[in-house]
C-alpha cells in the first residue's frame, strides 16, 4: 500500500512540475509575443535558468540583464578594436562607437531602475533610447567597413526583446 501512495505522489509532482514548466514556456511564447525577432527573444529567455519560475516583470527583468551584460561584451570589443586601430577615420568612429555603448548601458540601468518601480513607459523610453546605440556606431563608418555589424545586431535584438517583454509587463 506504501508503494502505491508513493508512486501516486510521485506521478502527481511530476504532472505539477510539468505543468509549471508548460506555464512558463507559454509565458515566454506570450511575452515575446510582440518582439521583431521571436526566435530569439525566446531562445535568449529560455537560456537563462531564472526565467523557469519568473512572472512578466521577471522575465522583462531578466531581458535587460542580458541587454545590460551584451551592451558590456559590445563595449569591450570596440575599445579593444580601438587599441589596434591606426586609421584615422576608423578610429573615430570607433571612439564615437565607445560613447554611443557608455550612454546605451547608462540606459539600460536606469531601465532596471524604472521596471523595479513598475514605470514602464520610462522603461520603454530608456531602452528605445539604448537600442540606436547600435545603429549609430553604424553609421561613422563607410559602408560595408564596420568591423562590429554582427555585434550591433545582437544588441539591438537583445534591446528588442526587452521592449517586447516590457510591453507585455505592462500590460500593452
Amino acid at each position: 500500500m506504501k508503494s502505491i501512495t508513493s508512486f501516486c505522489f510521485v506521478i502527481v509532482s511530476a504532472l505539477f512540475l510539468f505543468q509549471i514548466n508548460t506555464a512558463t514556456a507559454d509565458l515566454i511564447t506570450t511575452a515575446c509575443g510582440t518582439a521583431l525577432d521571436k526566435k530569439f527573444c525566446e531562445s535568449s529567455l529560455r537560456s537563462q535558468p531564472e526565467s523557469k519560475k519568473a512572472d512578466l516583470n521577471g522575465l522583462a527583468s531578466i531581458a535587460l540583464k542580458l541587454a545590460s551584460t551584451n551592451g558590456n561584451k559590445v563595449q569591450n570589443q570596440v575599445s579593444q578594436l580601438l587599441k589596434k586601430e591606426s586609421d584615422k577615420n576608423r578610429k573615430a568612429a570607433l571612439g564615437d562607437c565607445v560613447e554611443n555603448y557608455q550612454s546605451a548601458l547608462e540606459q539600460i540601468k536606469n531601465s532596471a531602475t524604472a521596471l523595479a518601480s513598475k514605470r514602464y513607459s520610462d522603461v520603454n523610453t530608456w531602452v528605445s533610447a539604448a537600442m540606436s546605440a547600435g545603429a549609430s556606431c553604424e553609421e561613422g563608418f563607410k559602408s560595408g567597413q564596420s568591423p562590429l555589424t554582427k555585434s550591433n545586431s545582437e544588441f539591438g535584438s537583445y534591446c528588442g526583446t526587452a521592449l517586447a517583454v516590457t510591453n507585455k509587463a505592462s500590460g500593452s
